[in-house]
């Protein structure tokens, strides 16, 4: 019977260290993986990092771990879209300041131009009709 028993804790021992083993194994070529990733392919790194915060925040009401790693990404993303909306006002604001400021003096100055170039042509017109006169 203590044979069976030393057998058997003998085999749940080496069981142990197998699946340690497995694990490191795992783990050593995982770290493998990021560091080759990180180092020598930073863009592909960034796409699968953002593949993998889209995949949480579209999952993130099905599960309460989803959940809670989820929020700071979610503040993170509000603070972005706050920032995105302000940045877009600004520049909207800031052309239709620059619109202004440039079609306003182009507007005065085309009046201008027309303003004289209707005054010629009245007095051209006006010039002509004293000449017929004249003639008749």
């Amino acid at each position: 019977m203590v044979e069976i028993l030393k057998s058997s804790w003998t085999a749940a021992v080496d069981l142990f260290v197998l699946v340690l083993s497995v694990l490191s194994v795992l783990a050593g070529w995982v770290w493998d993986v990021l560091y080759h990733l990180h180092v020598s392919a930073p863009r592909l790194e960034g796409l699968l990092i953002g593949i993998a915060l889209a995949w949480v925040m579209l999952r993130r009401d099905k599960h309460p771990l989803l959940r809670v790693f989820s929020a700071p990404l979610k503040l993170i993303v509000d603070i972005l879209d706050l920032a995105w909306d302000q940045v877009v006002e600004v520049i909207d604001d800031v052309a239709g300041t620059v619109k202004d400021w440039t079609v306003r003096p182009v507007r005065w100055a085309w009046g201008r131009v027309t303003g004289v170039y209707g005054w010629v042509i009245g007095r051209l017109g006006a010039l002509r009709d004293a000449l017929s006169r004249k003639d008749d």
